[in-house]
């Protein structure tokens, strides 16, 4: 397939904050596979979640940051193998779900 008829996913990671510009600066290394994504600030709650300090144990969560692009499948499967390179850590999660549409609105 070519890159205007492959399925597009849409690669979501969850990861501490203290590696949330590492790993973006490893995403805005590989253009041609992230060629533009979403970050926000997100919080994990859960018996799953690792607590870095006294505060985020009080409160029951953790702060995190979701970074989210929208690519070919090919392209989110060679960017989590670069990612597993740099970041490898039980403490980033990820997902991929298929994309039924996506474009600009102009």
């Amino acid at each position: 397939m070519n890159a205007a008829t492959a399925p597009t996913v849409v690669l979501t990671l969850v990861m501490p904050l203290e590696i949330e510009d590492a790993l973006i600066e490893t995403l805005l290394e590989y253009p041609d596979l992230a060629p533009g994504f979403t970050t926000v600030k997100v919080e994990g709650h859960g018996q799953r979640v690792t607590f870095t300090d006294t505060a985020e144990h009080v409160r029951g969560r953790a702060a995190y940051s979701r970074v989210q692009l929208v690519v070919p499948q090919d392209a989110a499967e060679s960017l989590l193998a670069i990612l597993r390179q740099h970041f490898a850590t039980g403490r980033v999660f990820y997902w991929m779900i298929p994309t039924l549409a996506s474009g600009r609105l102009a």
